[in-house]
């Protein structure tokens, strides 16, 4: 684990983060800063995982990144999964995510899925957890751009788009391939199952999904925004869509008040249990 220093002015995009005791990790995703000759920026691809201790208090010119490398065979992918396991204390990325025109332009890595145990530091190791030719991945598909969240003992991901910077079955010169399934993969038993998302006619992507603990005997998913890939119209703000893993049921949900958001993609999502019973997001 090394510390290392932010060059000014630096960038970050299509990472993914997640919090795991003290640190929040930041994982995969492209970068860019510029070099000495003003004129001149450097983009490249991320190697590697890093971490901020948030037992600190820090501004933006005194955060400390701590940085763990990425073992050879590593997945290096934009737009991955980012799961987290809170009963084992584990993170597993690798599944869902798409090479990087940056950099060298790498070919897409075969669908596995990879581990990454925290050291209580800021650190951890990555370790392959099911590699590539294991059954359990058989018909499955990286995604790229799906609603992906964890919660309640699993790990899920629905909807997105499947091409050659995801799948190195796929050519060059095939168009997006549209998945419409739910993927989910339990902490507990390691196993995949695919089924159908029925809340969405077409399939989704560039949307969110956020796992809500306080509702349900296992939490709830809520899934919202993004494009309806069979129009390429933007969802709404005005209906969302729950799942109950509990009963394996989409919910559709009509929302309410005079402030809904706009309609938009790609964007964030944070939540926490407010004081009254609700949940804010």
């Amino acid at each position: 684990m090394q510390v290392i220093e932010l060059r000014q002015p630096s960038k970050a995009g299509r990472c993914r983060a997640a919090v795991a005791g003290n640190f929040l990790y930041i994982d995969g995703g492209e970068f860019s800063y510029r070099t000495s000759d003003p004129s001149r920026s450097v983009y490249q691809y991320s190697s590697t995982t890093l971490s901020i201790d948030l037992s600190q208090d820090w501004v933006n010119d005194t955060v400390v990144l701590k940085t763990t490398n990425k073992p050879s065979g590593a997945p290096l992918l934009s737009s991955s999964n980012l799961w987290y396991d809170a009963g084992r204390g584990v993170l597993y990325s690798g599944f869902a995510g798409t090479t990087s025109f940056f950099g060298d332009s790498p070919k897409p890595p075969p669908l596995s899925l990879w581990s990454f145990k925290p050291d209580g530091l800021g650190g951890g190791t990555w370790a392959e957890e099911i590699p590539a030719n294991d059954a359990r991945l058989n018909n499955l598909t990286r995604p790229v751009d799906g609603y992906m969240a964890s919660g309640g003992g699993k790990g899920l991901v629905f909807g997105g788009l499947a091409n050659y910077m995801t799948t190195p079955q796929i050519n060059d010169s095939t168009d997006d391939v549209t998945l419409s399934g739910l993927v989910q993969f339990d902490f507990t038993t390691k196993k995949f199952t695919n089924s159908s998302a029925k809340a969405f006619n077409g399939g989704g992507t560039r949307g969110q999904m956020h796992y809500v603990p306080s509702f349900g005997p296992d939490g709830l998913f809520v899934a919202m925004g993004g494009v309806n890939q069979s129009t390429n119209q933007q969802f709404g703000f005005d209906k969302i869509w729950v799942y109950d893993t509990k009963t394996s049921t989409w919910y559709n949900q009509t929302t309410y008040g005079n402030n809904i958001p706009e309609s938009r993609r790609e964007f964030c999502t944070a939540g926490v249990n407010s004081t009254n019973g609700t949940y804010e997001m």
